[in-house]
Order: structure tokens, then C-alpha cells, then sequence
């Protein structure tokens, strides 16, 4: 596959389903490689749909949230195997910040975790190299996870010593390389429970967005102690895509499974909203139908192949309903 996301669990129709990413200016979303599906519809009748047949279902439904048919087969444009190098180096957030529109188009792949309350950045890329093979190490961010928390626990009402120590704890960490097929590198295990929202904003505003995510969490949410990461993705034509039209950076905020997390819709929502932000379809967020019309230019358009593949709603469920509005028949 050309590009993979994150966390490597996913099924492939449900990564489809709700407009999973990986990141790189030069790449897609995983559904922008699909160039056929076959749905069940609701109606048990199987429909083949493509750019060419059947296209209106096939752009509604490459990014459809599960709600126009169950997807049993899908044809993917993928690409030969690649070797990357794969380096994680800590760098300075202010520095990160500062920097990060050169350094994304500069690599294959880029992203960076912001790891709040230490003034530090995890940057993460991937490029295509022939050098021999250097798999990657044991897992260890899980292991810089839970130090991460225990300064929270120790020091969360101290946020100026919480840093100062974490400074110290980070310092002189040397870089992480491996080198393998991207598919070995490009995913990662995730054994830490966490919730998670995330925003798909213009990419010109991302920067500026992040820097007040940052603020509102160290000045009033000190609990925090998971990354916050940044990511970029090329624009598609997905009627339902996050990405639809417009290059896009994103920003995910994480609470340990176990915390409140209440601050993200209070604190951080907000601030992703008057930017401009798609929400991502399989994380938190408060949006309804109405303000998602606003964000989707072929909202009605989706909207009305969905009601004509599936006119009483046997696809939906509460949740679904709140997105597409109650259009039960």
C-alpha cells in the first residue's frame, strides 16, 4: 500500500469506512487508493461501483462511515515494495514548530508528537533508501509513555519544575533509526489505551492552531501527559472525506483511557472548529449534521445517495443518526 497509518489493527474496510491516514504531503488517505468497491446494500442486492460505474455511490461511499452498504471487496492502486529509513529524533518544540513546514516537504513521511510539559518533540520520518536492512528495536513508547505519566503524577501541579525535570530526563536522547520495508515502519503497535480526538485543518493553519493547543493544555489541563501529534495528508475527492479539496494538517489530542477527558470538547474543540476543522470520522467529537453540512461541500449530494440506497435507515444507528440527520422512511 502506498501509505499506511498509525496504529497497525485496523480492518481495511473499516479504515476506508472512516478516512484513516498515515502522513505525507505527497499521499492520501488510505481510501484515496481504491479504484473499485463491491457493496451488500441494505436491500441485499450487490452493486460493483468505480469512477466509471456506478460513480455517484462510489464517491459517497469510499469514505461512508458504514452507513450505504457493507463493503465486501475493493480493488487498491498500490505500489511496488520500499525500503525506508525510519529515524525518531527529539528536537525542541518552539524549534519544531518553527520548522515544520520545511521538514514535511522535505521528507517522504513526516509527523511529530509535541510531548506537552517538557518543551520537547518526537519528529518522525521516513524516506526511501537502498542502504541494508537495520530492523527496528523492542518497542519502546510505551515504556516513555508511562515515565511521561509518572511525572504527571508526581509534579502535575508544578508544571515549571514538571518541565524542568522532563527537560532533563530528555536530554542528550540519541536518535532512533531503522531501516525495512515501509510496511514494517510505517505502522505501530499501540499497547496503551487512550481516547482521541482529532481535526483535519487547512494546512496553512495548522501551526497556528497547534500553538494554542498547546497553550490551553500546559496552562489548563495539566493531567495530560500523552503526545499530541501532527500529521499531514493530501487532498482527494471523497464526497465524505475529511480531506475532500484541501490539503490538510491534523492534530490529535489523547487522555490516558483512564482520565477525564472532558477538556478536549471545553478546551481544544473549540479552537479546531474556528479554524476550519473536519473532524476525524472515528474519533471524538460533538458534531451533528447540521454543522457538518457547513464543512462538506458534497454534503447533500452524499446525502441523498444515502437515502436512496438505504430509505429506511436499516444502516444507521444512534450514533449515525445524529451524523446524517434522522432520514428514516
Amino acid at each position: 500500500m502506498p501509505n499506511l497509518p498509525d496504529i497497525n489493527k485496523q480492518t481495511l474496510a473499516g479504515a476506508l469506512a472512516t478516512g484513516t491516514h498515515g502522513t505525507g504531503k505527497n499521499y492520501t488517505a488510505l481510501h484515496g487508493a481504491v479504484t473499485a468497491m463491491r457493496l451488500v446494500m441494505p436491500d441485499g442486492k450487490v452493486r460493483e461501483c468505480s469512477r466509471d460505474t456506478d460513480a455517484e455511490l462510489f464517491h459517497a461511499a469510499r469514505v461512508g462511515l458504514g452507513a450505504f452498504g457493507v463493503l465486501s471487496q475493493v480493488s487498491l492502486q498500490n505500489q511496488p515494495l520500499a525500503r525506508v529509513r525510519k529515524v525518531v529524533r527529539l528536537i525542541d518544540t518552539d524549534e519544531m514548530l518553527a520548522s515544520w513546514p520545511a521538514r514535511a516537504g522535505h521528507h517522504r513521511n513526516a509527523e511529530f508528537l509535541v510531548l506537552p510539559f517538557t518543551g520537547k518533540s518526537a519528529l518522525i520520518t521516513h524516506d526511501v533508501t537502498f542502504d541494508p536492512v537495520s530492523p527496528r528495536g523492542p518497542d519502546q513508547d510505551a515504556d516513555t509513555l508511562m515515565s511521561l505519566k509518572r511525572l504527571r503524577d508526581l509534579f502535575e501541579f508544578t508544571p515549571g519544575l514538571r518541565k524542568t525535570l522532563a527537560s532533563r530526563l530528555l536530554a542528550d536522547v540519541p536518535p532512533e533509526i531503522a531501516i525495512d520495508e515501509g510496511w514494517k515502519l510505517l505502522s505501530n503497535e499501540r499497547p496503551v489505551r487512550f481516547k482521541e480526538m482529532e481535526y483535519h485543518l487547512p494546512i496553512e493553519r495548522q501551526v497556528e492552531v497547534l500553538r494554542e493547543v498547546i497553550r490551553r493544555i500546559e496552562s489548563s489541563a495539566t493531567d495530560v501527559f500523552f503526545p499530541i501529534e501532527a500529521r499531514i495528508i493530501a487532498p482527494d475527492d471523497a464526497w465524505l472525506s475529511p480531506f475532500y479539496q484541501r490539503a490538510s494538517g491534523s492534530i490529535a489530542v489523547h487522555a490516558w483511557y483512564k482520565d477525564e477527558h472532558d477538556w478536549m470538547f471545553r478546551l481544544i474543540e473549540p479552537v479546531f472548529r474556528e479554524a476550519g476543522g473536519r473532524p476525524h470520522w472515528g474519533k471524538l467529537h460533538s458534531l451533528g449534521a447540521k454543522e457538518l453540512a457547513l464543512l462538506y461541500p458534497m454534503w447533500a449530494e452524499a446525502q441523498a445517495v444515502r437515502r436512496s440506497v438505504d430509505p429506511q435507515g436499516r444502516m444507521l444507528n444512534p450514533f449515525l443518526e445524529k451524523l446524517f440527520g434522522h432520514d428514516r422512511l
